[in-house]
């Protein structure tokens, strides 16, 4: 079944396209992976087509497991993340697989933008976390969503001073 989750953030930006430019600025994904505890991001594959860009990355974060999780699961938090960016439609998909677990925990997401009025582009993310354990699949769900939406208040914040760096296209 798995724990739902919808998260918004509304940016000051010109269009859809500066925010993904943000997204896909090397530099700034770099700044937010620091921001957001991630020790090291390898990019296993990055093929940019002329309708989507599909990039795989193994990515190892600098936290513990929770104490919840740390009782019960041996291993670290690190994670294959495959990500398709859907040119026309202004969305990118997310495949996320914890590599504890034993493939017995996903994460599916939708980050979606859509310009909202003069100036302002919306950003929803909306998915699910699955985690198969008995008895406790569905609190660690709960933990990965509230993880989940403190790393995209930071990243939205970090993008936000991007984009006004930048200033209006």
């Amino acid at each position: 079944m798995g724990t739902p989750f919808h998260f918004e953030h509304r940016f000051r930006a010109v269009s859809p396209a500066a925010v993904l430019a943000a997204y896909f600025d090397d530099a700034h994904r770099d700044e937010q992976d620091r921001a957001t505890d991630i020790a090291r991001r390898d990019v296993v594959e990055d093929v940019d087509g002329p309708d989507a860009r599909r990039r795989v990355s193994r990515v190892f974060p600098r936290r513990q497991l929770p104490a919840v999780v740390r009782a019960v699961v041996r291993g670290d938090l690190s994670f294959d993340e495959t990500i398709v960016w859907v040119k026309a439609a202004d969305r990118i998909d997310f495949d996320i697989r914890p590599r504890l677990l034993d493939g017995r925990a996903r994460i599916a997401a939708r980050y979606q933008l859509t310009a909202t009025g003069p100036g302002e582009v919306l950003r929803t993310y909306d998915g699910t976390v699955d985690v198969e354990v008995r008895l406790i699949g569905g609190r660690i769900e709960r933990v990965i969503v509230d993880d989940l939406g403190r790393s995209l208040a930071a990243a939205a914040a970090l993008t936000q001073a991007y984009l006004d760096r930048r200033g209006p296209a």
